[in-house]
């Protein structure tokens, strides 16, 4: 008896750690920047969980295989991840790296929010409550930033960041489409009902679409990719049910065009779906798609690459903007004989701070990221780096393929990886943190969505 106590004693202690995880994790994922700014002790959640990673690494790096059996999942993954720790202390000494200063391990931050992987290894232990009963809170979480998104901000949020964090900063269109891909995928874990599971895909995709469309083309992109993933693997699916799919289609449709209206700022005070479908006739529909579609150039921009005296451009000012900085990097890294090893983790990249090409540095002169997840590995860490990086992301789609023989796994990792070669997701804390900790859990439960999939 006394031993059942301690045990239940044990587990609630557990689900109490969980739930504050939880509420954490939810925290990320509806006020990103902003909330990983907040001030605790003096330091900011981003410094924090940024040196928990760090630490999560030399402990990998230093430990023993036989002690590590819970953090890897299959050999390539396990050397390659101890290669990349490992390769930025040899970049460093190559590149003459002071490791005493602070701004080596922000300039490599993308090195150790890596180990954020393991983080997911909480959901492991055994609570009083069932894990999926709070990964169930979660799957509002689209809905909630469509509408900071789209006008409904709170002030009372507002002001509390403004208070209390470095910087307040509405929700960027990469963090909305991460937890878009996490919550969808997470779906296949927690929902054993394909219906509702595809239900969901297509109202969060019908909602969000017009929203990413007109804030950013990496994460429309992001979104057309999972879409089209998950509609293959569907398709037997949607075969076998085609009346449920045309009544899904229509449910959708609805959300949809009150999307577009709204983002295009067509006045709609709440509407219900009975004014939706009075209202949102076709004509007015099709003029608010095209409306976003020619304000952000979103559509053009796929046929606007062109070669200019040996350079790649474009006519939409955004994306030449982005190709002129990798291109700039790549030329400098091969004349400064860096090709191996990279710049380091010492100082910006010359490209950014280039006399002739003015304003990379951004209006308030602190950004120096190039936008690009591999761009920045490559010119940090040079080839190397590079390749290492590439086997450990094939090695986390090996494990999944060799124990479920499929590829459903590229579902989430593609257009996650996609979106972060447009942006700096990988060079922040709270897209990693996201989409690292549900990657643990999709690897570690891959089985139980086998099953779903075959009989539920």
């Amino acid at each position: 008896m006394e031993t059942e106590i301690k045990t239940k004693r044990i587990q609630y202690i557990i689900s109490f750690f969980q739930i504050l995880f939880f509420i954490f994790l939810a925290s990320v994922m509806l006020f990103n920047r902003s909330f990983v700014g907040l001030y605790i002790f003096g330091y900011r959640f981003g410094e924090i969980l940024t040196l928990t990673g760090f630490l999560i690494s030399i402990i990998f790096l230093l430990l023993p295989k036989k002690y590590l059996k819970d953090f890897y999942f299959n050999e390539r993954q396990f050397y390659s991840l101890k290669l990349i720790i490992l390769s930025f202390f040899i970049v460093g000494v190559f590149t003459g790296a002071n490791f005493l200063n602070t701004y080596s391990f922000k300039s490599s931050s993308y090195i150790w929010t890596v180990s954020f992987l393991f983080i997911g290894i909480i959901t492991k232990f055994k609570g009083a409550y069932k894990i999926e009963n709070f990964f169930v809170i979660l799957f509002f979480i689209p809905f909630f930033t469509y509408l900071f998104s789209s006008g409904n901000y709170p002030n009372i949020v507002i002001d509390f960041f403004k208070e209390n964090s470095d910087k307040f900063q509405f929700l960027k269109a990469s963090d909305i489409f991460i937890g878009y891909a996490s919550l969808n995928f997470l779906m296949k874990y927690i929902v054993k009902s394909q219906n509702r599971r595809f239900l969901y895909f297509m109202i969060t995709s019908a909602l969000l679409l017009p929203l990413l469309l007109f804030s950013s083309r990496g994460s429309f992109l992001g979104v057309l990719i999972y879409m089209t993933f998950e509609i293959i693997y569907s398709r037997k699916y949607i075969l076998s049910n085609k009346f449920r799919i045309l009544i899904y289609i229509l449910i959708s449709s609805l959300f949809f065009f009150f999307s577009v209206l709204r983002i295009d700022r067509v006045e709609l005070e709440r509407p219900t779906v009975e004014e939706i479908i009075k209202v949102a006739n076709p004509s007015t529909i099709s003029s608010s798609i095209t409306s976003l579609a020619t304000e952000k150039d979103t559509v053009t921009v796929i046929f606007s690459f062109y070669w200019h005296y040996g350079r790649l451009e474009s006519t939409d000012p955004t994306a030449n903007w982005r190709l002129d900085i990798w291109q700039d990097v790549f030329y400098d890294v091969i004349d400064e004989n860096k090709l191996l090893t990279g710049y380091g983790y010492n100082e910006i990249f010359p490209a950014m701070l280039d006399p002739t090409a003015p304003g990379r540095l951004g209006r308030d002169g602190m950004n120096e990221h190039v936008h690009n997840y591999l761009v920045n590995i490559f010119a940090r860490g040079g080839l190397i780096q590079l390749f290492i990086f590439l086997v450990f992301h094939f090695s986390l789609y090996k494990y999944w393929k060799d124990k479920n023989q499929n590829s459903q796994i590229l579902t989430y990792i593609i257009p996650c990886l996609a979106v972060s070669l447009l942006d700096i997701t990988m060079e922040g804390v709270q897209f990693p943190f996201t989409y690292y900790f549900f990657l643990y859990y999709f690897l570690k439960n891959s089985k139980r969505v086998r099953v779903i999939e075959l009989y539920g």
